[in-house]
């Protein structure tokens, strides 16, 4: 089977994890010559909409901002996008991974185990469960989990 990737979805909470992640989507895009989109979701919040203090930006302003900065962390020539949404993160990533037909969704890995992963839940175990198109969980090195802990 021969794989085309043209769009990948990147997801993103600014993690080490998720820039871990993100060098591997930069990897497979120049392999592919594919786009990315790095895609960022807040959850919603009763403080999303308040001005920060001190230069009057809103939060979804400042999140964007710090969205752009993520996607030029890493020089490349790869055609990136970026953008916000608002909602929940595994439903979001899903949903935008469908709407602009994404070839590979890569979305990085905490390495919760046992009572935390219960309680918090993984969303990209979520997004791997639920989307149409195949993903990629990337697990940064310093969070694997020991076979000790297993």
């Amino acid at each position: 089977m021969n794989q085309d990737i043209q769009r990948i979805l990147c997801a993103t909470d600014f993690s080490e994890s998720a820039r871990y992640a993100y060098q591997f989507a930069l990897s497979i895009a120049a392999r592919h010559h594919a786009s990315i989109e790095l895609f960022h979701v807040m959850e919603p919040s009763a403080y999303s909409s308040d001005r920060i203090e001190s230069d009057e930006e809103t939060y979804a302003q400042k999140m964007s901002h710090r969205l752009v900065d993520f996607s030029q962390s890493i020089p490349s020539d790869i055609s990136i996008s970026t953008l916000i949404a608002v909602g929940v993160p595994y439903i979001e990533i899903v949903k935008r991974a469908e709407l602009i037909h994404a070839d590979l969704i890569v979305i990085g890995t905490h390495g919760r185990t046992g009572i935390r992963h219960m309680l918090i839940g993984s969303v990209a175990e979520k997004v791997v469960r639920t989307a149409s198109c195949p993903v990629m969980t990337v697990r940064h090195p310093d969070h694997a989990v020991s076979e000790s802990t297993s």
